[in-house]
Parts: C-alpha cells; structure tokens; sequence
C-alpha cells in the first residue's frame, strides 16, 4: 500500500526537477532585498525537515546574490502553521553601487521533498526591478 504513496512523491519530484518558477521583486537603487526563501516542513505538526540547498545556477548582471540559513516565521494565513518559526534558506539580491535597471538570475534547490525522504530539485527565476 506504501509504495504508490512514494512512487507518488517521486514522480512529483521528478516533474518539479523541471519547473521554474519566475517571481519579482522591487527595490530601490544600493538597497538589499530578499529575494526567495525556501523551508521545509510539515503541515500538520509544522516540524521543519532539512533545510534545501541552494546554488545560483545563472549569476545577476548588475549585484550579486549571497545565501544564509535563517529562523523565518511561516507565513500561510488559515494555516495552524502561520506565524510558527522554521529555518529557512534566504537568498538576498544586492544590487551593484549606482545601479538602476532590471536583473535577473536563477536559482537551484536540491533537497528532502517529504518524510518519505523523496528528493526534489526545483529552480527559481528571480527578476528584480532596481528603481
């Protein structure tokens, strides 16, 4: 009975390993902003798993991308999980000096999908408007 249940997982690992979801950010000019955030946990207890990795797969042209491991509150409202604190990977834009314009890099994250222990790797877009 278990082993649709992970073959589930697995195949939705799989079709994630090719997804990329492109998200936008805005900042003003020599200003830092937080660019993406990724945990993961469960719904039901809230308990964090292991935190992904993350890489940049393609570099920003005009700042630079710099990574830490951080406690975050989750922020799902109707969850019972929202506002409870869990460790996070934050990814954070900064811009170079004098630079205005739009940027754009991607980033990969490799990590445990489920308590089954199913792997994921997704990729993230990042586009970012510096005014």
């Amino acid at each position: 009975m278990k082993t649709p249940t992970l073959t589930g997982f697995a195949l939705l690992a799989i079709v994630l390993g090719g997804c990329n979801t492109v998200e936008h950010r805005q900042t003003k000019m020599n200003t830092s902003v937080v660019a993406a955030s990724m945990a993961m946990y469960t719904q039901g207890s809230c308990w964090a798993w292991e935190t992904p990795e993350v890489s940049v797969a393609t570099p920003p042209s005009h700042g630079r991308v710099t990574h830490a491991l951080v406690k975050r509150q989750i922020h799902e409202p109707g969850s019972k999980c929202h506002g409870q604190p869990v460790e996070a990977r934050v990814s954070t834009y900064t811009p170079n000096p004098g630079f205005r314009g739009q940027d754009k890099f991607s980033l990969n994250y490799q990590g445990i999908w489920n308590d089954a222990g199913a792997r994921m790797s997704m990729g993230r877009d990042i586009v970012v408007d510096v005014q």
